[in-house]
């Protein structure tokens, strides 16, 4: 680990940058290495996540800018503040996670299953109930535009079953590599979930969760110390390649196009687009005429041209957006964390919250990434930023100092990631922790835990009131020898 940041250091410093900033970049860097070991690596949820968390806003970005031969300090709004606190937020992490992060107190559990013929029952009702939140959610649910979306219980009863398809999916996995003995891990099972949780993507344009089945399915197998083949390997990079060359640049270049449309013409909208634009170097070049219009080149990074996607990956200069805004003296407090408060509220307990802002589009705004327009937009940046730019230097200190190492005791307490649940506790947990803000730590923290909790609880219940043939009540073998232990 040391001579990597060497070498970084060196590398950064050819290319130009600061001396200062270069510094400040390797105690950030030594941190992150230090914190990540102690939490356990890539093989427990804490490590995983905070792993993600510091590729995303840090890690990936420094090492790109020495492979394109660009200074890191370029392209930052305020270049010697922002290292700073990156360097002060990833060592007060360190110090954190070094005094209670690997803590653990004593929460409840999700229901696991226990047998085969649990879980093919459990597997069919979940995605029996999946699809069909699924389908009702996005009959209520409108593209990027919260003008004509049907507020109401179904449309919240709806979204909290949403999360059942992916569950499917994950005992899809689990089925098929205890079955097989680890020989197999994906067949019609985990194709019938897996297909309709990418067309949803692709039909809103939402990245994520096009690549979110993709991510969960890889993490089952890891976590469950399935060993994966060539076949896998090439498989992954080929989607890789296809994502990066043709499915983002469609999804950027037909956003536009279906900004508040219906399902039915979403749907119509997304297949005829497909079927009609085929040019690749088209949707390329409409991809940067589309960052262009929507001034996201201030959440760019890089000079090189085509190097969007990559930006998104590079949160520092969103954050930097953020901190630079806020150095003045400003600071917006708890203002956007109440706005997502107000807005996580269920519509039948309170019928008259707050629609059409978000926290997120309000630090937009202030950090000047967001135009003024009607609809909402979504920069993304990293609770880092936001951490300073809500409470100045207090929040980059004690934000990483006791809330981040909170979510990892909480994670770590209640889950077992080579279970079902706790695989998608770790994928709930690791898709939110790269571009984590204040408003989002709360529901992270104690929302979602409980979610997995009552619908566990309610799925295990009615599995347990259907006559099964297996009397006997076995362990699966799937769970004994399957810990991971792969630090770096």
């Amino acid at each position: 680990m040391l001579m990597t940041i060497i070498l970084l250091a060196v590398g950064e410093l050819i290319c130009g940058t600061s001396l200062y900033f270069v510094a400040m970049m390797t105690i950030a860097m030594a941190s992150i290495g230090i914190t990540y070991n102690f939490l356990g690596g890539l093989s427990t949820l804490s490590g995983m996540c905070f792993a993600n968390l510091a590729l995303q806003t840090f890690v990936i970005s420094q090492f790109a800018k020495v492979i394109l031969r660009e200074a890191s300090d370029k392209n930052l709004e305020a270049p010697y503040l922002t290292i700073t606190i990156y360097a002060v937020f990833y060592f007060c992490a360190m110090l954190g996670v070094f005094v209670y992060g690997r803590a653990r107190i004593r929460l409840p559990r999700p229901m696991e299953v226990q047998t085969g013929d649990q879980r093919r029952v459990l597997y069919i009702i979940s995605l029996a109930l999946g699809l069909v939140a699924t389908v009702v959610y996005q009959f209520y649910t409108t593209s990027y535009s919260a003008e004509d979306i049907q507020y109401g219980m179904g449309r919240s009863l709806a979204l909290a079953g949403t999360p059942l398809l992916l569950f499917s999916l994950v005992l899809a996995v689990d089925r098929r590599i205890i079955e097989t003995g680890k020989r197999h891990s994906f067949g019609l099972d985990a194709i019938v979930p897996f297909v309709p949780l990418f067309i949803v993507g692709f039909m809103n344009t939402v990245r994520l969760e096009m690549v979110s089945p993709v991510l969960v399915y890889f993490m089952a197998c890891y976590v469950r110390g399935y060993r994966l083949r060539s076949k896998h390997v090439i498989a992954g990079l080929t989607a890789a390649l296809v994502f990066v060359g043709f499915i983002s640049p469609f999804a950027l270049y037909t956003r536009d196009v279906i900004r508040g449309l219906k399902l039915r013409d979403r749907i119509y909208v997304s297949y005829h687009t497909l079927m009609t634009v085929h040019d690749i170097g088209y949707l390329m070049a409409a991809q940067e005429l589309n960052v262009e219009d929507k001034g996201a080149r201030r959440e760019e990074y890089y000079d090189v041209p085509g190097t969007f996607l990559l930006s998104r990956l590079s949160l520092i200069r969103a954050d930097s957006n953020v901190i630079s805004a806020c150095s003045n003296g400003f600071h917006y407090g708890f203002t956007a964390i109440w706005i997502d408060l107000l807005k996580n509220i269920p519509s039948f307990l309170y019928p008259n919250k707050p629609r059409y802002v978000t926290g997120q589009d309000y630090i937009g705004h202030v950090s000047g990434m967001s135009s003024d327009s009607e609809y909402n937009t979504y920069p993304q940046l990293s609770g880092i930023g936001d951490s300073y730019g809500s409470f100045g230097w207090f929040g980059v200190v004690l934000f990483p100092l006791f809330a981040l190492p909170l979510i990892f005791v909480v994670y770590e307490s209640m889950f077992d990631i080579s279970k079902p649940w706790g695989t998608v506790a770790l994928g709930l947990c690791f898709m939110e922790m790269s571009a984590i803000m204040l408003p989002q730590y709360l529901p992270l923290l104690i929302r979602t835990p409980i979610f997995i909790l009552a619908l566990s609880s309610l799925m295990g219940l009615l599995v347990r009131m259907i006559p099964l043939g297996e009397r006997r009540r076995t362990t699966s073998r799937s769970y004994r020898g399957t810990a991971v232990s792969r630090n770096v």
